[in-house]
């Protein structure tokens, strides 16, 4: 549609004279839309050469650490800390300030990373076990707490965390088996988290009743 500033009419036709004045005609500017959304693909251009530029300064600061750390090596590789820190600090930017997946796995990605990261860490410096005794059961009671804020906030359909529910029971068993086994020597986290996990599941069958028995059924056709 297009406007004449001087009849103040607007022209239906695909003409650019105004028939009354014969004035060079005006697009008429779609108030509802101007100005209210950012243009996506601005931002997605944006986000995605920030992630190629984080990319290539990441991998030139690593390889300068690393060669700093051999020149200057004293029984310690904290090159590799560093470039933890740099592949953590990575994995945020490209799963959940870019949002290239959806926020459940963007919270497990955030969580099984810092773990796998931790523990390479602990085995860098000289493995003590302080991260699978306490980093580990650690990040099952985050998951826990990620779940119970997720069920809060989506309380209309909160019987579908269930199965991330189910997961955190099989993760608080591995735990415990890691403990029989003497992997994990102090199990005090370790019991807690189990403990937790599984007491939110049984809560969530109680409470839940039907709704969640009905999303059992549904996930493993039972």
């Amino acid at each position: 549609m297009k406007k004449c500033r001087y009849c103040q009419v607007t022209i239906l036709d695909p003409t650019m004279i105004c028939p009354l004045c014969h004035s060079v005609l005006e697009p008429e500017k779609d108030e509802c839309s101007t100005g209210m959304y950012p243009d996506v693909k601005d931002v997605s251009r944006a986000l995605n050469f920030l992630v190629k530029l984080y990319t290539f300064l990441a991998i030139v600061a690593e390889a300068s650490l690393v060669i700093i750390n051999y020149i200057t090596y004293k029984h310690i590789w904290w090159s590799a800390i560093a470039g933890i820190a740099i592949l953590y600090f990575y994995i945020t930017l490209r799963y959940s300030i870019q949002k290239s997946g959806g926020y459940l796995r963007t919270i497990l990605i955030q969580i099984f990373g810092g773990v796998a990261l931790t523990i390479a860490v602990d085995l860098i410096i000289g493995y003590r076990g302080w991260s699978v005794n306490y980093v580990v059961p650690s990040a099952i009671l985050l998951l826990d707490l990620a779940i119970i804020v997720l069920m809060l906030v989506n309380m209309e359909n909160w019987q579908s965390y269930i199965l991330l529910q189910l997961l955190t029971i099989v993760l608080g068993i591995v735990t415990l088996i890691l403990w029989r086994v003497g992997i994990i020597t102090h199990p005090v986290v370790t019991i807690i988290a189990a403990s937790v996990s599984a007491a939110l599941f049984v809560g969530t069958l109680i409470f839940g009743d039907r709704r969640a028995k009905n999303e059992l059924k549904r996930r493993f056709h039972v």
